[in-house]
C-alpha cells in the first residue's frame, strides 16, 4: 500500500480484517486524536479518556471480524468509544439518563431549520465590547461541558466531529429520527444556557 494513499472503506475493512498493520495505522492516525478528544470532553479527564479509547480500540480490533460494514468505520469507532465512556461514567455514578426521545415531536417551535442552522440570528449573542470571539468560544465550551451527557455527546459528535445523521444514530445506538430530536434538544439547551450567561 502506498504510504500517502488512503484506502476506501471497503478496501480498508478488508485489510483491517486481515490484520494489516498499515491499515490499522491509517485508522489510528485518522481517527485516534478525534476519539481521544471526544472521550476527554465526555469524561473531563484526559488520562481516563486515553484509557477509554485504548480499551475501545482493543475491543474493536478483537471484534473486527464481526463488523459487516453496514455503517462507516468512523461511526463504529465513535460508538465503541461512546459505549466505553458511558460505562466509565456509570461506574463513577456521573451519568444522567435523559427521557427517551420522541422522534415524532413537533418541530413547530424550533429555532433551527432543516439544515441545523438558526432560523433567526441570535441577537443577544452579537459580539460587542462585552465579549470578544475568543471569550464567546470559551462560554460556549463551558456550557457544552455543563450539559447532560446525552446532549453534550451529540453536540460534540455533530459539531466537532462532523458525523452525519446516520452516523450519529449508529454511534449512539438510536434511530435517525431520535438523533435529530436529540440534536435539536441539545442545541436548544445550549442556546438557553449561553443566553443566560450573556444576560
Amino acid at each position: 500500500m502506498p504510504q500517502n494513499e488512503p484506502l476506501n472503506e471497503r478496501e480498508l475493512l478488508a485489510r483491517l480484517k486481515a490484520r494489516d498493520r498499515a491499515a490499522w495505522n491509517q485508522v489510528l492516525s485518522e481517527h485516534g486524536p478525534r476519539l481521544v478528544g471526544f472521550a476527554t470532553r465526555m469524561l473531563g479527564d484526559p488520562g481516563r479518556a486515553e484509557d477509554v479509547v485504548q480499551n475501545a480500540l482493543l475491543g474493536v480490533m478483537q471484534s473486527i471480524d464481526r463488523f459487516e460494514g453496514r455503517s462507516s468505520i468512523k461511526s463504529w469507532l465513535f460508538r465503541a468509544v461512546h459505549n466505553r465512556a458511558i460505562d466509565d461514567l456509570r461506574r463513577a455514578s456521573r451519568y444522567v439518563e435523559l427521557p427517551q426521545e420522541d422522534a415524532s415531536a413537533s418541530a413547530s417551535a424550533s429555532a433551527f431549520g432543516a439544515n441545523g442552522r438558526w432560523l433567526e440570528p441570535v441577537a443577544a449573542w452579537r459580539l460587542d465590547e462585552r465579549v470578544d470571539a475568543h471569550r464567546m468560544l470559551a462560554i460556549v465550551r463551558d456550557e457544552i461541558d455543563a450539559l447532560p451527557h446525552a446532549h453534550r455527546e451529540i453536540l460534540l459528535l455533530k459539531e466537532t466531529h462532523q458525523l452525519d445523521t446516520a452516523e450519529l444514530a449508529e454511534a449512539l445506538g438510536i434511530t435517525p429520527g431520535n438523533a435529530r430530536v436529540r440534536l435539536h434538544r441539545a442545541r436548544q439547551a445550549l442556546r438557553t444556557a449561553v443566553s443566560k450567561r450573556m444576560d
